[in-house]
């Protein structure tokens, strides 16, 4: 699997302690476990909500093509035909009545020759609509594949607090035979063994709760890859056999984000659009002309007896609307206001959330090394209590505080590793890195339908 340099040493480094629990051998099914980028391809193609914006996108190019239909001459075809009936009073010739069928047909043209840049201005509009949407299925896009990962980090640290758990029943029971053994030659009372066992009842419930853990996990990461939660797979196992990573450079990954971030661009692509409506507007109070024409036949008692043309232009010059264009040009150009600070929000609301994946980062990668600490001396402990106990020198009290610490500090370890592993994925969604490492989307400019037919 082939991911950012940076990607790489920060899943050693969270995983650097891996050595102190044996890996969890899994039975690939569906072709073997998953790897990472599998999950992420799996998804891009499977998830519903990512497949939604994907047609959002390609509505808003539809939208294109509609604006510049305006620089095309319209035709209507027309026509009709009718039956009367008149009947005057009268004697002779002046009391007569007879029926009556009239037919026309006609064909009805219209040009715009100039419209003071109102169809610029709304093709202008829907470009930048369908940029800002592109850019926002590219984001969810993004989105998703953090989704992704973070919850690929917590199925795997699910997995570490199952084993974590199994090892720590191992030594419950250990301790419980060696209390027992112990009992019967007299070297202890009997309320060590029922202390044994009562330390054994909590590790069954904590290994009982560790899987039913694996289990959720493994169906939030099945939900996002548009599975059924139920569905059974594995993952890969990572390896960890690299040194701590060096904690990014801030300046140069606050830089790349408000230059790569698609939901900057998406805001920014928002504000031209408002910005071309507020043109449009405008225009649409300016004078136009337009270029008219048709061509009929109609009947005059027999078909066809009489042609009917005509061709001109018209000039439009709107002069009083009722101060409608004042309010229009006010709502525009406050909506295009609000849409270049919600721009200025979107690069400060992005900045404060690379930041923060920063700062926990940070205090991720120190915890490693702290918790690595912590479970060295832990280990110590548990070994010397228990090596006392077995020459009759400490008490079953020692041992079961000696093997609960053991076990929290594994706890804490694999949370700082699963810390550090979500913190980077956060800190490279953030600061615009690539999430999908090159794997190609469905592109919004691809029509779903082909010769414009459409399905129920």
């Amino acid at each position: 699997m082939k991911i950012s340099s940076l990607r790489t040493v920060a899943i050693a480094c969270a995983l650097s302690a891996l050595s102190l629990f044996p890996a969890l051998a899994g039975d690939p099914s569906q072709g073997g476990p998953l790897s990472l980028q599998d999950c992420v391809r799996i998804a891009l193609n499977g998830n519903p909500n990512l497949q939604a914006f994907l047609h959002s996108g390609r509505g808003a190019m539809a939208r294109i093509g509609n604006s510049r239909s305006a620089y095309w001459p319209s035709l209507t075809l027309g026509g009709g035909m009718s039956r009367s009936y008149a009947e005057s009073s009268g004697k002779g010739l002046l009391g007569s009545s007879s029926p009556y069928t009239s037919d026309y047909a006609q064909l009805q043209s219209q040009y715009t020759l100039w419209d003071s840049g109102a169809r610029k201005s709304a093709v202008g509009s829907a470009e930048a609509s369908y940029k800002a949407s592109d850019a926002t299925y590219r984001a969810t896009a993004e989105d998703l594949a953090l989704q992704v990962e973070s919850s690929y980090y917590a199925l795997e640290g699910a997995m570490w607090n199952y084993q974590v758990a199994q090892d720590t029943r191992k030594q419950t029971r250990f301790h419980l035979e060696m209390a027992k053994e112990q009992n019967k030659v007299g070297l202890v009372a009997m309320s060590d063994v029922l202390q044994a066992e009562t330390a054994d009842a909590n590790a069954a419930l904590a290994e009982i709760q560790a899987e039913s853990s694996v289990a959720s996990n493994r169906a939030s990461l099945a939900v996002l890859m548009g599975w059924p939660a139920d569905s059974s797979f594995e993952i890969e196992r990572m390896d960890a056999s690299a040194p701590l990573p060096s904690l990014p450079d801030w300046a140069s990954g606050k830089e790349r984000a408000l230059k790569s971030l698609p939901e900057i661009e998406a805001a920014f692509e928002n504000a031209e659009a408002l910005r071309f409506s507020l043109k449009q507007v405008k225009a649409s109070y300016l004078p136009s002309v337009t270029l008219d024409g048709s061509y009929g036949r109609q009947d005059a008692g027999s078909w066809p007896n009489l042609e009917t043309w005509s061709l001109g232009f018209t000039f439009h010059v709107p002069l009083f609307t009722g101060f409608a264009r004042k309010y229009q040009v006010i709502e525009a150009t406050e909506a295009w206001e609000g849409s270049k600070m919600s721009l200025q929000s979107t690069k400060l609301v992005s900045e404060k959330a690379a930041y923060e994946a920063r700062i926990q980062l940070q205090t991720a990668l120190k915890s490693v090394e702290a918790a690595e600490a912590l479970v060295r001396s832990a280990q110590e402990n548990s070994d010397v209590a228990e090596g006392q106990y077995k020459n009759g020198l400490g008490s079953m009290t020692n041992v079961v505080d000696a093997t609960t610490a053991l076990n929290n500090a594994k706890l804490q370890l694999v949370s700082a590793r699963l810390s550090s592993l979500t913190a980077l994925a956060t800190w490279n969604r953030t600061t615009g890195l690539d999430m999908l490492e090159g794997m190609s989307l469905p592109a919004t400019s691809a029509p779903s339908e082909k010769d414009g037919e459409t399905k129920p």
